[in-house]
């Protein structure tokens, strides 16, 4: 039930003219008792293309019917004492993480620039191997995801990195489902903007909806990807609005990030 009413849900999406959409509002289907519904990759402005602070991002959460966000901002920490407070404050479950690697891949032997997600820890992981950065995390009681594996800056070989899950579902990439080799699969916006939210989530089997609950069913692979892509004109947006805040707000960034893509690829 909860599969046909997420593929009807998407099939909406695809084929509902854009206005229609805006004036329905986007809301999760309906789903089974005993899911907690969690994106595990969300940006706030504590990332450099970052549109909205947390107190938005919370408000699109719990309008759209998710149960709670990990943020992961670009190499900035959300520790886990701060995510606490957040969700208190909001009455919603935020847990704290971070995507680290580079945002600009640089003339480097190294994986600096591949990117991954650690969850519900208090320090950053040390720079270093992959295998590192891993080890570091699990040590600490977090959990490790690799996200879009297959994108660039992602590790394509995750399932030899020491990851606990891998994103399987991001809904920025038209990759498709991709295959968890024995890792939990989870599923994640990748929203860098509020309305990004409630297009692609985790849904996560057995846990009270604590973050310890959450992330130990995370460990055990009891969760899955759901949703689907974000649509096309709702990543459009999104762009729009970190160009137009370049160009208008900070067209000296602009021209720094511009140099080193040209650096790099042309």
């Amino acid at each position: 039930m909860v599969i046909e009413q997420a593929w009807r849900r998407s099939t909406f999406l695809k084929r509902a003219p854009t206005a229609q959409i805006l004036q329905t509002g986007l809301r999760l289907p309906q789903r089974a008792s005993g899911i907690v519904r969690i994106d595990f990759h969300v940006h706030t402005t504590g990332s450099p293309e970052g549109i909205h602070g947390i107190a938005e991002v919370v408000e699109r959460a719990k309008r759209v019917g998710l149960d709670g966000i990990a943020v992961t901002d670009h190499n900035r920490l959300m520790s886990r004492k701060r995510a606490a407070e957040l969700s208190k404050a909001h009455n919603f479950l935020v847990i704290g993480g971070i995507e680290g690697g580079d945002l600009i891949r640089r003339n480097s032997h190294g994986d600096s620039h591949r990117h991954w997600i650690g969850l519900n820890l208090d320090e950053m992981p040390a720079r270093g191997d992959i295998e590192e950065v891993t080890d570091r995390i699990s040590d600490e009681g977090g959990v490790s995801i690799a996200p879009h594996p297959y994108a660039r800056n992602g590790f394509s070989e995750y399932d030899k990195a020491g990851f606990d899950g891998v994103e399987c579902l991001n809904g920025t990439r038209k990759d498709g489902e991709i295959d968890g080799r024995g890792l939990a699969r989870v599923g994640g916006t990748d929203a860098h903007a509020k309305y990004m939210l409630g297009h692609t989530w985790t849904d996560v089997y057995d846990s009270n909806g604590s973050v310890e609950s959450v992330l130990e069913s995370v460990r055990k692979g009891n969760c899955r990807p759901n949703g689907s892509r974000i649509p096309i004109w709702v990543i459009a947006r999104f762009y729009a609005s970190v160009l137009g805040r370049y160009v208008f707000c900070e067209p000296c960034e602009l021209l720094q990030n511009g140099s080193r893509y040209l650096r790099k690829y042309c």
